[in-house]
């Protein structure tokens, strides 16, 4: 499921570049149901490297629930009309969270993993980077605000986002390298 989700990914950037540099339009609409996806993906994620901690699915489906109220609710309060970035802030916080409880899990576990060949622990990394930066840069979004043109004609929120996306994807890069790795070394 990750290769149709990095490709998903890529679309809607691609997608949403295109709508606003080119067309000159609001690209919310298609970040607006990227969330969606972006939200179930990671979760399940963190719900499948959960499982060997005995992790029950209905905290998944709890947890899904209550993002769907906190998303539609918030959409029907902007009446569609932009981007629910208090769902994506509170996303963000959840899936921070995340990460650390697998943390606290691995710290707990007796079998011993090198972590710099663990490839759930790369991953894990890569997330907590761009959900961590990514809650910081939207709770200071007015102080960012008041200092948008930068470099390039480009905001400080964007420049910060690419920053968060390019130690996201290294973080995840190194990690299927490590799981390549982990496939190859391991008997069939």
């Amino acid at each position: 499921m990750f290769i149709p989700f990095l490709l998903l990914t890529c679309v809607t950037e691609l997608t949403g570049i295109y709508l606003r540099e080119f067309l000159h339009i609001r690209n919310y609409p298609i970040y607006n149901v990227y969330l969606l996806f972006e939200c179930g993906f990671t979760s399940y994620f963190f719900y499948y490297l959960y499982q060997p901690y005995n992790y029950p699915v209905k905290w998944l489906y709890t947890w899904y629930a209550i993002f769907m109220v906190i998303y539609l609710s918030e959409l029907f309060r902007l009446n569609f009309l932009n981007f629910p970035s208090a769902t994506a802030s509170i996303m963000s916080v959840v899936f921070v969270f995340a990460c650390l409880y697998f943390y606290y899990l691995k710290l707990k576990d007796e079998h011993f993993e090198p972590l710099l060949y663990s490839a759930s622990f790369w991953w894990v990394n890569g997330a907590l980077f761009f959900y961590f930066g990514s809650t910081a840069c939207n709770n200071f979004m007015d102080y960012l605000a008041s200092h948008e043109s930068i470099i390039y004609n480009k905001s400080i929120r964007y420049v910060i986002y690419n920053i968060l996306d390019i130690l996201m994807y290294a973080c995840w890069s190194y990690a299927f390298i490590c799981r390549y790795r982990q496939r190859k070394l391991s008997p069939l």
